[in-house]
């Protein structure tokens, strides 16, 4: 009885999440940033489903998957992330320093409105923006600036550490004599969700060598119930000339041609975008494989689950990695590893949407092939806003993308 209330509360939970951030990207789009913020992102009701998320589906975890260390871990790097999460929220301070050349301040403003010390003096030299060759699109914003008189350059991906504040490139005045710098200080939250990401790295690439995992289960089954040998490869190289399709034609449409803005003038640009544009192709193929599934009868409806399992772990597993690497590059370049903008929140949102089926053992449905099929039909709806719905209706940081 306790795993099951336990079992009920955490998936309950992880479903009133995902509907609050749903909620919270259409709140932003019609009435701002702030209200969002208040009404969603920083509101006690959100904080107390994180928590129960947390705590119940841990215990759950603990009750039922003692001996799965992987597991575990796992989830015990996903409450890592959190837990560095809510220290950033807590102790974690940010805010903005306006410098115009040859001023020295040694205070910036947080976001609250307050005056915050530096236990140092920052002075701006001077401003620069760096253009393409024969091209009026900048390349890069440059602060030449002196900390307590030693000369630092602080430009888009190259930030400033000193006494554990961190200092980025944010805007510049309009006369080109001015820079605006975001100023962050969080000694705890990053470390710890760092940690978090490591563990979780490790956990995933592990998980695919554990003989225990629900991976190797599905690749097993599929082992034993081999279709004669000229029929399987016909599906083979069907469903791998589908997807590599797929993915040549999103790595077409994803990587622009020509001048990058400045921000996107990172080695991290590859390592963060193709690992999410090949976890959508497979979604996309566990899509189609879904669509056979629900026609198919029920013995061969199984089959077609084991084999879209095979392709579901992979694929949620390569948009973790590439949706924290994203929050590590933004860490880098804003001062903020996630700032909820709708294109990383319905990340989010796609992510843990796809956790579901992953977890048949704790929720029994998900064992139902048809019902497995038919929710990796309508998941993939999640694809699509995520990829193509920002951008066209919902907008932010990320609508570039």
């Amino acid at each position: 009885m306790q795993s099951k209330i336990l079992k009920i509360l955490s998936y309950g939970a992880v479903a009133a999440v995902i509907a609050m951030m749903m909620a919270g990207t259409v709140i932003e789009k019609l009435h701002g940033t702030d209200a969002a913020a208040q009404t969603v992102y920083h509101h006690p009701v959100f904080f107390a489903l994180w928590a129960v998320t947390a705590v119940a589906g841990m215990a759950y975890l603990l009750r039922c998957s003692g001996k799965r260390p992987v597991v575990v871990l796992l989830h015990v790097a996903l409450l890592l992330i959190l837990a560095g999460a809510l220290v950033t929220h807590l102790s974690g301070v940010s805010g903005s320093i306006h410098l115009r050349e040859g001023e020295t301040l040694s205070a910036f403003e947080a976001d609250d409105g307050h005056d915050v010390q530096l236990p140092f003096s920052i002075r701006l030299d001077s401003f620069d923006i760096e253009y393409y060759p024969d091209s009026r699109m900048p390349s890069d914003y440059i602060s030449a600036v002196a900390v307590d008189g030693e000369p630092v350059t602080i430009s888009m991906n190259h930030i400033l550490k000193r006494g554990g504040y961190r200092f980025y490139q944010a805007d510049y005045d309009e006369d080109g004599a001015g820079s605006i710098l975001a100023v962050s200080h969080d000694p705890w939250g990053v470390g710890i969700t760092y940690a978090g990401y490591l563990l979780l790295l490790a956990c995933m690439i592990a998980y695919f060598f554990d003989p225990d995992s629900a991976f190797r289960a599905a690749r097993a089954a599929l082992r034993k119930r081999r279709e004669p040998g000229r029929k399987r490869k016909i599906w083979t190289w069907v469903l791998v000339g589908g997807s590599i399709t797929l993915l040549v034609l999103w790595l077409v449409k994803v990587f622009p041609k020509g001048n990058l803005m400045p921000v996107l003038r990172s080695p991290l640009l590859v390592i963060h975008v193709v690992p999410i544009i090949i976890s959508y192709t497979l979604f996309a193929l566990t899509t189609v494989l879904g669509i056979i599934g629900v026609l198919l009868p029920a013995e061969k409806s199984e089959r077609m689950r084991n084999v879209s399992l095979s392709v579901l772990y992979p694929a949620v597993f390569l948009l973790t990695f590439g949706t924290f690497l994203g929050g590590v590059w933004a860490n880098i370049s804003w001062g903020n590893y996630w700032s909820w903008d709708p294109k990383e929140t319905w990340a989010l949102i796609t992510l843990m949407m796809y956790s579901f089926p992953l977890h048949g053992d704790a929720l029994p449905v998900f064992r139902k092939p048809r019902f497995f099929h038919a929710f990796c039909i309508v998941a993939f709806l999640a694809v699509l806003v995520t990829y193509y719905g920002v951008n066209l209706l919902l907008g932010g940081i990320h609508s570039y993308a």
